[in-house]
């Protein structure tokens, strides 16, 4: 490097090119003893001087204590692939379940992807972790497996979505695999979200690499110097613009030429020979280096250059700058003068001020220069940049603001104690301490202390240690995390329903688990560095070793990879059947097996049999009727409730097309649905439930819900339906609609609390209530107004007006009494359990009706414009039900009296209310005293104008939910049409 460095500071200079400068690099460097070491380095300039500024950090320390951890890790790192080779199985979190999907074993990764602890896991649902859309069918998912054996997800990996606690959802590759022994199921999930993120990072990657290739095509075209590409046969692949501007040539006339073209003819007609040379010995000469030459124009003149030369790579060419020394030349008597009077500027600027200031800034630590005060009287930009405060708020100020409070009220005392006893504890060392910025937050940092003798200052550099902490933390996280899944990897194959043995490549038995030592008798001392032929039958265990040899020296697989049923031996010298699964952990040179006792597997199977014969004769007890047919439609398969409910014999059934069931305009067509069903795959009737008529045998029909599901069995396809005659539910159904039609109807008449009180008891209501609120509106002018109008103009303006209002009388849930001509009669609800805020609710409506009047106004009636006069009062009053036909729930009493006072005494356009309901609405009404009226049979009475109402954002909502419910009777009325089509 020093034999090249000053032609980097000759190239920098001419080209201004900053390739170090700026920048921090990991380097070598040298000590007086010639001993070398690693260290970072970093550049700066100090343009107002000429001068150059480097800090360097020795690496030694970070570089052992760096190595050490990469070796621990990677130790940690082969065990764990050792036993993740065993498992066969790449992700973390893992869950076990039975075959109700209930969760019975999760571990650690587990609850630390999910959220949830192993308390709530476990004897939950596996469906918790799912997506809602799947969650629901998930249970079904399992039964259809456990009626069809039909592997879908089992033995395969899958990429899926997956719910956390907190209801967030994230991509996962999902590995199932069954128990056989046991009933339960295995899932391991591994997180994909940093997958995904760096494949998104990758693509975003390669974009930025093709446009950095166009770019730089754009670079090597402006470059100051002349560039050549050639290949090993010495013939021009590419050149820049600055070589033909430099040599002559165009493009065109230098690309498949031999580079010699640019040289004087006594080093061209060698260097074809010197490529060679280089080509079969590989020693470089001119490779990597950089060497001055003569070159050739085009025009036969010839100048002093430059040759640089480097290989790319190992892709076969080589590129050379050349750069123009002509004017250089001229100029090396001058910069040679320039040096001396540099030298001797330099001498001088050394002692100012301002070069020190240059260079303090540049340093990449913040540096603090303080007297024995404990006073800031020099900082540098990195100071200022790392703790936040500027120049002028630090200098002056004691050094305690960047301290924690506990260390910054003891430190003047710390300066006083050194200058009394001269003793060091900090200065000439480094610590790593705890620094406070402006805004109150801290970090860690390395603090170096120096004491400036002559001067009486006390220097200290300051190192922010966040970025080291940070990356030292996520080591040591990772290294926990590696042993934690060792540990549990470990815990898990001891758990194991199935023996395990890894072996090594001699056959000497290295790790057993605990269930190896339940199934053959021999305990883990016995088994460990024995040779595994001690579990097989003598005839197998003698050629044992030699099938390990074959296999070593070969590479063919006979037994790895695959399951294979076999014969092991006990302690005790007994057999037993079982399953053997071997694998090969590549990294460590082991050979895992997982052995499986099929003893229990054996003797189920007789029992498994018996269960097949049981669930036949469940099928012929179920309820509704069961036709498993082909592919052809022909049926295989009825159980006995399919004869009793259509009338054909077993034998009947079998081998029979499935129309016969079926009406005749469908069963002229099923043979084409299932064609196309076998073209297209599109479901309409699999996988749900549908009202469909059938046929008996008879040839009478009747309706009933059809549920088709597809079977694959053997490589065939089988469909399976069952039917359920819904005759009886239909008809229940129906009445049911009706019975709801006419109690909507009767509640459309009467309030509903007195309707269901007549349905109980027939006999007369009447009742007194204490606290109700009546309003009566009539319309001002009526009589002369509809003398001049046709009787069905008058029926048609009072329908659409008081339409209006029975649409606010179920907003506001009040009780409509009855019109009588043009007025228009509307109470509270008269229920003392019921009536809280009934006179605020009839303010609010009457305010309303005003709106609707405007509504209809804006309407353009034909016979003009109306307007209402509108009396509120609130009081006692007596209700009851009157007559025995055309049923009315009518009101009587003084309150009564009142409100029909105030709608005569009104004035148009206003709503008249007395002093009661002012009190009684509240103070969310604004009311306007009218005056003292004589009222007829009353007196004197105070009387009001309401005016308006304050509305609040709870009311609105409430209002909005009435607005969009729908009444009882145009839902029953809908539900018996539906029932009758």
């Amino acid at each position: 490097v020093a034999a090249n460095h000053d032609q980097y500071m000759k190239n920098y200079l001419s080209t201004g090119v900053k390739k170090m400068i700026g920048t921090q690099r990991e380097v070598t460097a040298r000590r007086k003893d010639g001993s070398t070491f690693p260290c970072v380095l970093g550049l700066s300039e100090t343009r107002n001087f000429g001068l150059y500024c480097g800090f360097i950090r020795d690496l030694t320390a970070e570089k052992k204590a760096a190595s050490e951890m990469r070796a621990k890790t990677n130790e940690l790192v082969r065990n764990e692939s050792i036993v993740l080779g065993i498992l066969n199985a790449s992700s973390n979190a893992l869950f076990v379940i039975d075959e109700s999907c209930i969760i019975q074993m999760v571990n650690s990764k587990s609850c630390e992807v999910f959220g949830w602890t192993e308390e709530e896991f476990l004897g939950k649902n596996i469906n918790m972790i799912m997506p809602a859309n799947v969650a629901v069918h998930h249970d079904e998912y399992m039964k259809n497996y456990l009626n069809t054996g039909i592997k879908k997800m089992i033995g395969t990996q899958r990429e899926v979505t997956a719910c956390r606690k907190d209801g967030s959802s994230f991509p996962c590759l999902l590995d199932l695999s069954e128990a056989k022994g046991s009933g339960l199921i295995c899932g391991f999930i591994r997180d994909l979200t940093n997958q995904k993120a760096s494949e998104a990072a990758l693509i975003e990657n390669n974009r930025s690499l093709e446009e950095n290739q166009n770019v730089m095509s754009g670079i090597l075209d402006a470059a100051f110097h002349a560039l050549f590409v050639i290949n090993d046969k010495c013939i021009i692949q590419m050149v820049n613009e600055k070589a033909c501007e430099v040599f002559g040539w165009k493009k065109e006339e230098f690309i498949g030429r031999n580079v010699n073209m640019i040289m004087p003819p006594e080093i061209a007609a060698h260097h074809d020979q010197y490529m060679k040379q280089y080509i079969e010995t590989g020693v470089k000469k001119m490779m990597g280096t950089q060497r001055e030459v003569t070159a050739q124009r085009k025009d036969g003149t010839t100048f002093p250059c430059s040759l640089g030369i480097s290989e790319p790579g190992q892709s076969g060419l080589f590129c050379g700058f050349i750069r123009d020394l002509t004017q250089e030349k001229a100029r090396e008597s001058e910069i040679i003068a320039k040096q001396v009077a540099a030298e001797k500027l330099s001498t001088e600027l050394r002692e100012n001020q301002g070069i020190i200031m240059g260079i303090l800034d540049a340093a990449f630590h913040a540096l603090f220069v303080i007297d024995e005060n404990c006073i800031i009287q020099m900082v540098n930009k990195k100071s200022c940049e790392v703790f936040g405060w500027t120049k002028e708020e630090f200098v002056g100020s004691n050094i305690n603001i960047i301290m924690p409070a506990h260390v910054a009220e003891k430190h003047d005392q710390y300066m006083k104690n050194y200058l009394e006893t001269g003793m060091k504890k900090m200065i000439g060392t480094q610590r790593e301490l705890i620094a406070c910025r402006k805004d109150g937050s801290t970090f860690p940092c390395v603090l170096g202390l120096s004491e400036t003798e002559k001067a009486g200052m006390i220097c200290g550099f300051i190192r922010d240690l966040t970025k080291d902490k940070a990356a030292q933390a996520a080591v040591l996280a990772k290294n926990a995390e590696l042993q934690i899944q060792q540990n549990l990897i470990m815990s898990i194959l001891d758990a194991s329903f199935d023996g395990l043995f890894v072996i090594d490549e001699h056959c000497t038995i290295q790790m057993v688990n605990t269930r190896s030592c339940e199934v053959f008798g021999w305990t883990k001392e016995e088994f460990i560095g024995q040779n595994i032929n001690m579990i097989m039958p003598p005839a197998i265990g003698e050629v044992h070793d030699g099938f390990m040899k074959n296999y070593l020296k070969t590479g063919f697989k006979k037994m790895i990879g695959t399951l294979r049923e076999v014969t092991a031996r006990r302690k005790d010298g007994t057999t037993f059947p079982c399953r053997l699964g071997l694998s090969e952990t590549k990294e460590s040179g082991m050979f895992c097996g997982f052995i499986h006792d099929l003893t229990d597997e054996k003797a189920a199977e007789a029992e498994i049999l018996a269960k097949k014969r049981l669930a036949e004769k469940i099928i012929d007890a179920a309820f509704d009727s069961l036709f498993v047919i082909n592919e052809r439609g022909i049926i295989e398969m009825v159980n006995a409730t399919s004869t009793t409910v259509f009338g054909w014999t077993t034998e009947e059934f079998i081998g029979q097309n499935i129309s016969m069931i079926m009406p005749s305009d469908h069963a002229e067509n099923h043979n084409s649905y299932l064609e196309r069903y076998m073209k297209t795959r599109f479901k309409k009737m699999i996988g749900k439930e549908r009202e469909v008529e059938a046929r008996r045998k008879d040839g009478s029909t009747f309706p009933c819900m059809l549920g088709i599901s597809e079977v694959e069995n053997g490589g065939s396809t089988q469909y399976v339906g069952f039917i359920r005659d819904v005759t009886i539910q239909k008809s229940l159904l129906l009445a049911q609609a009706e019975r709801e039609a006419s109690d909507s109807l009767l509640y459309n008449i009467l309030p509903e609390h007195i309707a269901n009180r007549l349905k109980e008891d027939p006999s007369h209501i009447a009742d007194l209530y204490s606290n109700t609120t009546i309003l009566f509106a009539d319309i001002v002018g009526f009589t002369d107004r509809t003398s001049m109008m046709s009787p069905h103009d008058v029926v048609v303006m009072l329908n659409d007006v008081f339409s209006r209002f029975d649409y606010l009388v179920d907003i506001y849930e009040l009780n409509k009494v009855k019109t009588i001509g043009d007025c228009y009669m509307v109470t509270s609800i008269p229920s003392d359990e019921l009536e809280h805020d009934g006179c605020a609710r009839v303010c609010r409506f009457a305010l309303d009706m005003f709106k609707a009047v405007r509504a209809f106004n804006n309407t353009g009636p034909r016979h003009g414009q109306i307007n209402f006069r509108i009396g509120i009062a609130t009081g006692q009053v007596v209700a009851g039900v009157v007559g025995t036909k055309r049923f009315l729930f009518d009101m009587w009493g003084d309150a009564v009296n009142v409100a029909a006072r105030m709608e005569q005494s009104g004035l148009a356009g206003q709503i008249q209310v007395s002093k009661e309901v002012v009190e009684k609405a509240g103070s969310e009404f604004t009311f306007e005293l009218r005056g003292t009226l004589n009222i007829k049979g009353k007196g004197p009475m105070e009387v009001f104008i309401l005016k308006s109402a304050q509305e609040p954002a709870a009311r609105h909502s409430e209002i909005d939910r009435r607005k969009s419910s729908s009444s009882r009777a145009l839902r029953a009325c809908s539900m018996i049409d539906n029932f009758r089509d």
